[in-house]
């Protein structure tokens, strides 16, 4: 069967949203969703409705064994919510952290006479700090070797060339600083040298950083950066460096957004003028000028221009991505100098997605003047590791097809005829493996609102009763899920909107019985009090006792058609929106 990367990526879109989706509905449920209450709800109204709602849920109040398991779960619910909600640091945990800051609030010792604003600023110290935690365990360690490697004679006579190795790490120090310490070392031919650097880094408000470095080992270069982020959206950087006896060297960087998918970069370097330490040759002076940005939808470039005083050259370089996991990379350098032109070189390789944090790749460079050199890398995270293959000294074609396009073809043919149907067939796989856990967990989720609104059947059936005979506020009917119309309260016209509330409702009550949305009536009708109905915004409407979610992923809104003093209304929210009623605004007469 033939596969396309269309295919493929397609079922791979469709397993990450179902494990959102699953994600979503397993994690934790919204206190305030359950308590029905705003997130700038008082104290008091914590204490009110969970007051209403564990009247309604005590497992004392029902006779039954079956009734009182199903009960105990929801009261159970109820008090949690209140327990967190109820108490002052918890709430300010839980705000800022989620379920996770909770425990942190309780094992905390704070001052007795902490106000809820300190509260809340402490746990979002917290917060970030843990966020900064997390962060650097991903990228606060950085390190790359690059081994070179001869192979002109053959793989039989290889002999290495020279060996590069760098590592740094950074630590934070105090609330905005931080601290970077650096070590290289390079090796040549029997000598090698090395250094090790340390730097800090310090924001100045919000849209400029600076940080200072300075070297533990001869030769003692201070070098200088700072970042300023304009208010025009360009981007500003300078890159200064200072050696005894010597005048400093600058680079600056001025750096655009052109469209929403180019990025342009202007940088002036006024090159160095000292020796360095380090065998790398000393950047000359000049101006550069950087387009990158994206072609397509699998596609990136990179195009620079730098002209000097000794040496000029034009770059170009293209990444077509052929599917989510596999891209061909190609590229072209001309080069000239004061005496003419000095070298054409062309590049062409292949990188691949090992795993999720693992990329691997295969290039090839060569040139008229640079000859040919094949490079193995791996990246993982901050870490890479390079194997640059001299495979020629001059510019042999035999040599580049054989070390590039034999690898290219053989990487392109594994990757259709093998790679991609396998992980189609897994992909496939675990989203078959999904929708049954999908499906049994939406089973579970509606038997327990089945239970819940039974429970609350006669408590709702006698209120609405009463409203009836009063002509109070009677709920007539409530949908809530994927609901297969668009929502009249975005209309501005109140008469085009009660006529368009007319033809949602009737399209709602046809399509009830589909399971995309699903019935709230015996819920809503007993959260009813005093003739009125208030549901808080900010959460989702699926955490109220009596709902479920019957469409996972979907935008999902709710409709109410209620009567009250004789007259029908009709209302539609949608899934975090506050619901208020009765208001004359949702009248259809």
């Amino acid at each position: 069967m033939h596969t396309t990367s269309g295919d493929i990526s397609d079922d791979e879109a469709a397993l990450r949203d179902l494990e959102q989706r699953a994600r979503d509905a397993d994690g934790p449920a919204d206190h305030y969703g359950v308590l029905n209450v705003a997130r700038s709800a008082s104290g008091d109204d914590v204490r009110d409705a969970y007051r209403r709602l564990s009247r309604l849920f005590h497992p004392d109040r029902h006779q039954s064994a079956e009734r009182r398991q199903w009960a105990q779960q929801q009261f159970h619910a109820i008090q949690r919510a209140y327990e967190v909600l109820g108490d002052a640091a918890a709430r300010a945990a839980y705000d800022v952290l989620g379920d996770a800051g909770v425990g942190l609030a309780r094992s905390a010792v704070g001052h007795k006479v902490e106000t809820a604003r300190d509260l809340q600023a402490r746990f979002e110290r917290e917060a970030r700090r843990q966020r900064v935690e997390d962060i650097e365990q991903l990228v606060q360690s950085r390190s790359e070797a690059v081994a070179t490697v001869s192979c002109v004679g053959g793989l039989r006579s290889t002999k290495p060339q020279q060996l590069a190795l760098s590592h740094s790490f950074a630590a934070a120090l105090g609330d905005s600083a931080t601290a970077v310490v650096a070590a290289h070392m390079f090796a040549r031919g029997g000598r090698g040298s090395g250094n090790v650097t340390a730097t800090v880094r310090r924001p100045l408000g919000a849209r400029t950083w600076v940080s200072l470095g300075a070297p533990l080992l001869p030769p003692h270069v201070l070098t200088l950066e700072a970042g300023r982020q304009l208010r025009s959206g360009a981007y500003a950087s300078a890159h200064v460096t200072q050696a005894p006896r010597s005048a400093p060297a600058a680079t600056l960087t001025l750096s655009r957004m052109l469209t929403d998918t180019t990025t342009a970069a202007l940088t002036v370097r006024t090159g160095n003028q000292y020796a360095r330490a380090e065998p790398a040759a000393a950047e000359p002076s000049g101006v550069a000028l950087l387009l990158s940005g994206k072609h397509g939808a699998a596609g990136d470039f990179r195009v620079e221009a730098a002209a000097g005083l000794r040496q000029s050259h034009v770059t170009a370089k293209y990444t077509h991505a052929v599917d989510a996991h596999l891209a061909l990379v190609v590229g072209a350098t001309l080069t000239a100098s004061a005496y003419g032109l000095h070298d054409v070189a062309c590049r062409v390789g292949v990188r691949a997605a090992v795993s999720e944090w693992t990329t691997a790749g295969w290039r090839v460079d060569f040139g008229l003047a640079s000859g040919v050199v094949a490079t193995l890398h791996v990246r993982r995270l901050g870490h890479r590791l390079r194997l640059p293959l001299v495979l020629a000294a001059g510019l042999d074609v035999g040599v580049v097809a054989a070390a590039a396009l034999a690898p290219l073809a053989v990487a392109l043919a594994v990757n259709t005829a093998v790679v991609v149907p396998r992980r189609r067939r897994l992909v496939r796989r675990r989203l078959a493996e999904l929708r049954d856990e999908q499906l049994a967990q939406l089973h579970l989720h509606k038997r327990r609102a089945e239970e819940a609104a039974r429970l609350m059947a006669p408590q709702a059936e006698r209120s609405q009763r009463a409203a009836r005979a009063a002509a109070g506020l009677v709920i007539e009917r409530a949908l809530y899920g994927d609901l297969p119309f668009a929502m009249a309260a975005q209309n501005s016209n109140a008469v085009a909107a009660a006529v368009d509330a007319a033809a949602a409702s009737r399209a709602a009550l046809a399509c009830a019985d589909q399971p995309r949305a699903c019935d709230v009536t015996v819920p809503l009708a007993a959260l009813v009090a005093a003739d009125r109905l208030v549901i808080a915004a900010g959460a989702s409407k699926r955490f109220l006792p009596g709902f479920y979610d019957p469409a996972f992923g979907a935008p999902k809104a709710l409709f109410v058609r209620y009567s009250f003093r004789g007259a029908v209304h009709e209302v539609v929210v949608r899934d975090d929106e506050a619901l208020a009623i009765p208001l004359k605004a949702h009248s259809l007469a």
